[in-house]
């Protein structure tokens, strides 16, 4: 297990540990702190690498913090969080939801969407996961942008929340032995929280009234997305019909949490495109002309599909001008999630 630690009780003065604890919290977030709030002298951050996720624990004022579309296009960040919070309710706002998280809830969001969250003074436990952990838990691979998962009305919500809460206390006295039976553990409880949100638990009733069961992804709607992959800049619906035999119909149902087949190819058009105008690959940056016509033919509306996904136009992407490792100079907890 390796640990970034910040503690501030040497710091003296409220003013000077107020702008400690907000740059704590970089490189993720962007923080703010209500007119009235004192960082503590208690106050803590600290985030454990524990392999196959990382555990995040704050212990401070209350505060604002959030994700920016424009640090989420220049970190593209593929994570998935599960945050508890202890001390009062929270506010959460992502895309066009938002609620309020009581204690027992978790806030479930995703690293690669715009955020807000408004938080009392209090303790907060999230984990890390990489989406590729959890793509296998329901067919179309997507995890819901922002969600409040209800301990009160899900068992095994509250559980994984109350479970976080525990491990986060207990880390410093957990052997290596014991811990690599605690993340799997965790791993589990994550994904069954994620299914949850996603609408696939495994009691749920049908319309019928009977128990219906769930046991996994569609190998038939994983082929498809693979294809897609595989064929972006040319894929459409009659290639896909022919490709798999399927009716118009039965392919649509295959996207039905996605927002149907064409919503998933323009999302995903873009995340290449995205991922293009960001990397600094071998050659020279792609013209966006290029990139539009592989998108969507038409400039004009590339240009306002991208900027209704990601928050700013193309032509605001910034290009990385070195590639970014594990071993480079950025973050060690931004290395730390492109590692995992």
């Amino acid at each position: 297990m390796r640990v970034l630690e910040h503690r501030f009780a040497h710091i003296s003065q409220e003013a000077r540990r107020g702008r400690a604890w907000l740059a704590g919290l970089q490189p993720l977030y962007d923080g703010v702190l209500p007119a009235a709030a004192i960082v503590p002298e208690d106050a803590l951050l600290s985030y454990h690498h524990l392999g196959a996720i990382i555990l995040a624990v704050e212990r401070g004022p209350a505060r604002i913090v959030a994700r920016t579309p424009q640090r989420v296009v220049a970190q593209m960040l593929d994570h998935v969080v599960l945050r508890a919070h202890s001390g009062g309710p929270v506010q959460f706002e992502a895309a066009n939801y938002a609620d309020r998280a009581d204690d027992g809830a978790l806030v479930l969001f995703d690293l690669a969407e715009p955020v807000r969250l408004l938080m009392p003074a209090g303790t907060s436990v999230a984990v890390v996961v990489p989406r590729r952990r959890l793509v296998d838990v329901f067919a179309d691979g997507g995890v819901p942008r922002g969600r409040i998962l209800d301990g009160g009305r899900e068992p095994l919500v509250r559980l994984l929340s109350g479970h976080l809460r525990d491990l986060a206390g207990t880390l410093g006295m957990a052997t290596p032995l014991q811990l690599a039976e605690l993340v799997p553990a965790t791993l589990a409880l994550c994904r069954i929280a994620v299914a949850t949100a996603a609408g696939h638990d495994r009691n749920q009733e049908s319309d019928g009234g009977s128990v219906a069961s769930w046991d996994g992804p569609d190998p038939l709607a994983l082929a498809v997305r693979h294809y897609i992959e595989a064929h972006m800049a040319t894929v459409d619906v009659s290639a896909l019909r022919a490709r798999f035999g399927l009716s118009r119909s039965a392919l649509y149902q295959l996207f039905t949490d996605a927002g149907g087949v064409y919503a998933y190819i323009r999302q995903r058009r873009l995340a290449r495109a995205l991922r293009e105008l960001t990397e600094p690959g071998l050659g020279r940056r792609p013209k966006l002309a290029r990139l539009a016509h592989e998108c969507f033919s038409v400039p004009q509306v590339f240009s306002r599909a991208f900027q209704r996904q990601f928050g700013i136009s193309p032509m605001q992407v910034e290009r990385r001008r070195v590639p970014i490792t594990a071993g480079s100079s950025e973050p060690a907890l931004l290395a730390w999630l492109r590692d995992l």
